[in-house]
């Protein structure tokens, strides 16, 4: 009988055991020996039948180096005692009021689920970490994962905070915004009516609630700032604020009234500079299309006039006469775009928003 293998041929004569082998022992492993039949190649307790096959007799003796009789010695093993390690989860402080919850369930809720232990700073610590005790690797990630789900939805929910703009100011647009009140009279509340000051095209909104993330917007602030000249193709950027609209279809029934801020070479070298800015920043993950009204071009604007600016009188206004052909102002005036913004969404004392960081564009 001839059987291949890899590499190489056996030979097996027909006398050979194959099924019941002569068993070695060395160094105190059994081994089956394949060769030819010799006078003491069969074991002594194997019958033959009379057509010239065998049978063991005693599986037991003939079969001792099967798994059951080469186990190896039980190992004497203890327990090993997991110890409590401690970590810090970076969060900001806004958010730790969503970690805790409403007398404390939700802490309480993740520390029996992950087998952790949280400590929440108090509010007015103002840090912008968690501190967590744990024994096992899978538990902190368990708890990660839970707690960046809870800050990512109450994120959702948030308004934003700072905002990236181009100022809009010239002393002409100034003194024609004031003579626009002038012309609205008693129709339109002057609080409703923006600042002079405050005057500017919004790029896209952002939600920073610590620190470290406003840190991080103004450095990427800063990493845009090289594209600007190639986007700009080394030009100022002049233009007029003109074109009054609104943002709904009923001028009965206006919130929003804003002016445009077109390009004197009108090019779109300002549209052009909003979208790459706006999806720079997308991209970073510190903005989203959401907030842009699910649109990668910037919607670009002037506000004017926005009734929720104030409560006092009505939420709507009838900017009819203002739309039409006989309105006296058209135009508002001219200026230089110069400077991109990150701006929180409050104001100071001199009607200004208050100033996070600042690029060139000149």
């Amino acid at each position: 009988v001839s059987t291949q293998s890899t590499g190489f041929e056996m030979q097996i004569d027909e006398g050979v055991d194959i099924l019941c082998p002569e068993i070695k022992c060395i160094n105190g492993s059994s081994y089956r020996v394949l060769c030819p039949p010799t006078p003491t190649s069969r074991p002594h307790n194997v019958k033959r039948h009379k057509e010239g096959s065998w049978e063991p007799s005693r599986y037991s003796d003939v079969y001792e180096d099967e798994p059951s009789t080469c186990k190896a010695p039980k190992a004497d093993c203890k327990p090993v005692k997991e110890e409590w390690q401690t970590t810090e989860l970076s969060t900001p402080n806004y958010f730790h009021k969503y970690i805790v919850g409403k007398s404390a369930t939700v802490k309480k809720r993740l520390e029996n689920e992950t087998g952790t232990q949280i400590n929440v700073p108090r509010p007015h610590e103002k840090k912008d970490f968690i501190t967590v005790r744990y024994k096992k690797e899978s538990s902190l990630s368990s708890l990660e994962v839970r707690v960046e789900s809870i800050v990512s939805s109450a994120r959702k929910r948030e308004r934003p905070t700072h905002f990236i703009s181009i100022p809009v100011a010239s002393e002409e647009i100034s003194t024609n915004l004031k003579k626009f009140q002038d012309l609205c009279g008693d129709k339109i509340h002057p609080h409703k009516v923006q600042f002079p000051s405050k005057l500017h095209l919004t790029v896209g909104v952002l939600k920073l609630f610590s620190d470290m993330e406003v840190k991080q917007a103004c450095d990427l602030l800063k990493e845009f700032a090289p594209r600007i000249p190639y986007i700009l193709c080394g030009k100022p950027l002049r233009g007029a604020l003109k074109n009054l609209e609104i943002m709904n279809d009923e001028p009965q029934s206006v919130n929003v009234l804003y002016g445009e801020l077109l390009l004197l070479d009108e090019s779109e070298r300002l549209q052009n500079l909003a979208d790459q800015c706006l999806e720079f920043f997308v991209e970073k993950g510190l903005m989203d299309y959401e907030q842009n009204r699910n649109s990668k071009s910037v919607k670009l604007h002037c506000t004017l006039i926005n009734t929720r600016w104030n409560s006092n009188g009505p939420r709507t206004i009838d900017a009819s006469q203002i739309l039409s052909d006989d309105f006296e102002l058209k135009a508002f005036g001219n200026c230089v775009l110069d400077k991109l913004d990150l701006n929180e969404m409050t104001t100071d004392r001199d009607k200004k928003y208050v100033n996070v960081s600042t690029i060139s564009l000149v």
